[in-house]
């Protein structure tokens, strides 16, 4: 279980921008199997720093709201049970649909999609902040964003499950309710 090397990142990475534009093709990008699910969980080494940089830049925002180093080690910990809790998760409920064949492909295609993702709504988080852009404008572009990463896991788990768009959407709201979750429960910032 070593970590991807600087090729197989920068071509997962080129994959996932494949997949977020729409091209089922980007998944070829990815190594296969059960070391293309554990090389692509590695990709959190790449989601963390945009994550904490995105908790800051908000909690920055309102003094009142303590972030030190204690909170950013809960926060990556945080982060790091959802990543892999998420894939707990994927694993039970694909076994209980009989798809657990596409657990791998789903998770890894999962995993570096997440990467640009986080790096967007971070980049989003920094405008919003530093109120470069009219509030209207501001708010068009979260909503811009939320369709995207909403349309961007439903894209992934319709290709990688083949599912039908209804049953990628009811995989999109899991997640979703998931993430949420994870982060009402155990994130005192949020």
């Amino acid at each position: 279980m070593h970590p991807p090397d600087r090729i197989e990142v920068a071509t997962a990475l080129y994959g996932a921008w494949r997949l977020i534009r729409g091209d089922a093709g980007g998944s070829a990008y990815f190594r296969g199997g059960r070391d293309g699910f554990w090389a692509a969980a590695w990709a959190i080494v790449l989601v963390l720093p945009a994550h904490l940089l995105t908790l800051a830049v908000f909690v920055a925002g309102d003094p009142a709201l303590p972030f030190g180093l204690l909170d950013a080690v809960r926060e990556a910990e945080i982060l790091a049970i959802g990543w892999f809790g998420y894939a707990l998760l994927a694993h039970a409920v694909l076994q209980r649909l009989g798809r657990l064949g596409r657990f791998d492909g789903y998770m890894t295609a999962y995993f570096w999609t997440t990467v640009p993702l986080a790096y967007a709504h971070l980049a989003l988080t920094i405008v919003q902040a530093t109120g470069l852009l009219p509030d209207a404008l501001s708010k068009l572009l979260t909503i811009a964003f939320l369709v995207l990463l909403l349309w961007a896991r439903w894209f992934v788990a319709r290709n990688t499950l083949a599912m039908t768009g209804a049953e990628a959407g009811m995989v999109v709201a899991g997640t979703v309710m998931f993430d949420w979750t994870v982060a009402a429960v155990l994130s005192p910032l949020l």
